[in-house]
């Protein structure tokens, strides 16, 4: 059986970045008709993925659902023919049980095989409209974590028609909107375990009082951000939704003394997308904790936007100093994350 290559990475357009450098997908090998092998490479240098205040010995599990984001994108073109312009849905993603020790910085760039399982086409009129996949991330021979997404795609016409409609509902001027208003200054980077400001996607933070459970803020759509938002877009997207969602975890953990500090590792995440984000109205995030040992912590998170739900999912932290000692797969950080499943009507690309 051939095996994946990583010399060189996929063109740009089949993962929908306009970055070289944002491209992590090398190659994909097929093992049987719902069976592939994609193999990525996690730079060890990166401005965002490679940014935490603590843990820098250890990848940001986030790198690989970003990867697991690419290959379902590149799969639609490849394996499904979908042609370039489609615009790509995503409905619902999840990373689970992340191994730290399998995610250790070494001395070259680490090489990941997601051995992706499709689990459902989606069929519509013309054919397949969607698809379903579950990964397993392949450090060498050591599982780093489980993940996985489902997309749907739809052509450029009837998604400008999705987003008028959506918009003109909202009372807002249909079209493309490419610039959100100046974001509002963010929390302390230190607050949510990023060492460059311009990595925090929150603002406004607080608990409310007489509540040990809650954290709220304001989510900072920041569309010059190289890498978040890599290329126009009309919405918000879907990866600053989950790192919305990690850094409101983080802040809500300390502040509610769930964890003990913000260097926190993430060994789970997921969202469903119920909503389309606009860029030009603000965003409410909420999360509110579920369980909590000390060293590990679970919460349940939001984002609402004129009183409606675009996203919603979990968070699953351990705490820095016991993560490292932590066998994989034991404590609440092996707890199996809610909110996957079928009936999201709309999503974030």
């Amino acid at each position: 059986m051939d095996t994946v290559e990583f010399s060189r990475t996929v063109p740009r357009e089949l993962v929908h970045r306009l970055s070289v450098a944002e491209v992590l997908v090398t190659g994909a090998v097929a093992r049987d008709e719902d069976t592939l092998d994609v193999g990525t490479q996690i730079p060890r240098s990166h401005a965002f993925y490679r940014d935490t205040a603590g843990c820098r010995h250890l990848y940001d599990p986030m790198v690989l659902v970003e990867a697991a984001r690419q290959t379902l994108i590149m799969l639609g073109h490849e394996l499904f023919d979908m042609p370039f312009g489609t615009k790509f849905i995503l409905r619902e993603i999840a990373l689970r049980d992340a191994d730290p020790t399998a995610l250790a910085v070494r001395g070259v760039p680490t090489e990941v095989v997601l051995r992706c399982h499709i689990l459902r086409r989606f069929r519509g009129r013309a054919g397949v409209s969607g698809a379903r996949l579950r990964y397993t991330a392949l450090v060498g021979d050591r599982v780093a974590a489980t993940l996985e997404c489902s997309m749907s795609w739809v052509p450029p016409d009837r998604w400008q028609a999705m987003r008028d409609e959506g918009r003109t509902e909202l009372g807002l001027a249909p079209g493309l909107v490419i610039d959100a208003p100046e974001p509002p200054p963010r929390v302390g980077e230190l607050l949510v375990d990023r060492r460059d400001p311009a990595n925090v996607v929150l603002s406004s933070f607080r608990v409310p009082p007489g509540d040990r459970t809650t954290g709220t803020a304001r989510l900072v759509v920041d569309t010059g951000h190289p890498v978040l938002f890599d290329h126009v877009v009309d919405h918000v997207p879907g990866m600053l939704t989950l790192e919305a969602f990690r850094q409101l975890g983080i802040a809500t953990a300390v502040a509610t003394g769930a964890l003990p500090s913000a260097s926190a590792l993430l060994t789970g995440v997921n969202a469903r997308f119920t909503g389309i984000g606009e860029l030009d109205l603000p965003i409410s995030c909420e999360s509110v904790l579920t369980r909590t040992d000390g060293t590990n912590a679970v919460l349940r998170c939001a984002l609402r936007q004129e009183g409606r739900t675009v996203a919603e999912g979990e968070v699953c932290l351990t705490a820095a100093a016991e993560g490292e000692k932590r066998p994989a797969g034991t404590g609440v950080g092996k707890v199996h994350l809610t909110g996957i499943g079928a009936g999201a009507e709309a999503g974030t690309r």
